[in-house]
């Protein structure tokens, strides 16, 4: 059971500096948000409909524009928009049609949050933003300071109790604390990203059956060997194995690209991806490698040094909204606090896979544009990615069950998968 918002008249809030600088651009957005999902409709906002003849959208009353849904598990998934090849019916000249003649209040609940992420945790609301937006991803992956995070205060109710996801009790803000030393590990410079990625596997490791009011103390401590250096031997990986990355890369966004819906900006990047390598139904992956090598020392790597925070805000925003490494022990339940190896290493090695998606992607969209790639281009590809990857209710578990059956030991392999050509000196 959800617990009840509390009456005071302010709250506790955190969030990046991203979050602050977040409008809604309305039209001039160049992927809208009104196309390629399902959109639940909430049971109050359902009603409203029923109860409101005279709103209309193109001439057809609200109610007109949803169905019950029979699958429907909650009060919040109790219909659904119609969607018309793949389109929102209330869409008009590429604004809501709904917000135009009903207002805020008559926007589904999905659609009023939409792209912010507000998780309740202990008496603070965590507030961040989903990528999948193409101005959030400009905001979030173009500035440096982009997720600095800070702490404030808003007046209450400032959101229908409903848009609140009630995440867990943190006692002394344990949960934001251990994300915070999790993302010192990533913003540590003093290595290459790719093997920052490897210690903080290990660091999620080391959380293994540790109580959150232990989780703390042990994190500042593998910080401080860390640092010493004392982990360099175990960090220092094998050669590179491109042929691995590129498989196992394809494999999985080929699988995803098959079962569903997929947008088209994220299309057009793995359009590049292909173009980039000369990548035809005759190519052979030994011909594959050696472009994506090639491409990945001279175009790719140069680009990630001079724009070092892209990928590093991408994890930490990543870390953020998802309260990382943690995640609910069973589908649909109330969030969990999981230490168990497994589920540990489960949240890594995707938090892992998601990067390796977008890395090996952008070596390849690299080799196309070459000295020419802006970080633009990089936005596209992270939007497109977390519209069609992130938001997808069967990825996760299918590239993870693909994992296993072809690694017996995924989080060991993960080095290899996100790991760099240690030819490149910058």
């Amino acid at each position: 059971m959800q617990p009840e918002i509390e009456t005071e008249d302010r709250r506790k809030v955190r969030q990046p500096v991203a979050f602050d600088r977040f409008r809604c651009i309305g039209a001039n957005c160049e992927d809208t948000c009104c196309i390629g999902w399902g959109v639940p409709v909430d049971r109050e906002t359902y009603e409203k409909y029923q109860n409101a003849p005279a709103l209309q959208v193109a001439g057809r009353p609200l109610s007109d524009l949803v169905d019950i849904n029979p699958a429907g598990s909650s009060n919040g998934d109790y219909a659904r928009l119609r969607l018309e090849s793949a389109v929102c019916p209330a869409l008009t000249e590429q604004l809501c049609g709904i917000q135009i003649s009903g207002g805020e209040s008559y926007l589904p609940d999905l659609c009023l949050k939409y792209p912010r992420v507000l998780n309740v945790l202990g008496e603070t609301v965590e507030r961040s933003l989903h990528l999948s937006c193409p101005e959030a991803a400009r905001l979030v992956l173009t500035d440096p300071d982009a997720m600095v995070f800070h702490d404030g205060e808003e007046a209450r109710p400032p959101y229908r109790p409903s848009l609140l996801n009630f995440v867990a009790d943190d006692p002394d803000d344990r949960l934001f604390r251990v994300r915070m030393l999790l993302i010192e590990l990533i913003q540590e410079r003093s290595l290459p990203l790719w093997q920052r990625i490897g210690a903080m596997g290990s660091a999620v490791d080391s959380l293994a059956g540790v109580d959150l009011a232990d989780a703390v103390p042990v994190l500042e401590d593998y910080l401080i060997h860390f640092r010493l250096g004392m982990f360099n031997d175990a960090l220092a990986a094998p050669q590179s194995d491109s042929k691995f990355q590129l498989e196992t890369v394809l494999e999985v966004v080929v699988a995803r690209l098959s079962s569903d819906y997929t947008p088209r900006r994220f299309l057009d990047c793995y359009r590049d991806f292909m173009l980039g390598l000369a990548w035809t139904p005759d190519t052979m992956i030994e011909d594959l490698v050696v472009r994506y090598d090639f491409a990945c020392r001279r175009y790719f790597l140069p680009f990630v040094h001079r724009h070092e925070h892209l990928f590093e805000n991408y994890l930490i925003s990543y870390i953020f909204r998802t309260v990382f490494p943690y995640r609910s022990k069973l589908a649909g339940r109330k969030f969990a606090i999981d230490s168990s190896r497994e589920s540990l290493q489960h949240s890594f090695v995707l938090l892992a896979l998601h990067f390796a998606i977008l890395r090996t992607l952008l070596v390849g969209m690299s080799a196309l544009y070459k000295d020419d790639l802006k970080i633009e281009q990089a936005v596209r590809l992270v939007q497109g990615f977390s519209k069609a990857f992130v938001h997808s209710t069967s990825f996760d578990s299918a590239a993870f069950e693909y994992l296993q059956k072809t690694v017996p030991d995924p989080a060991s392999k993960v080095t290899e998968l996100v790991m760099d050509s240690p030819e490149f000196v910058p």
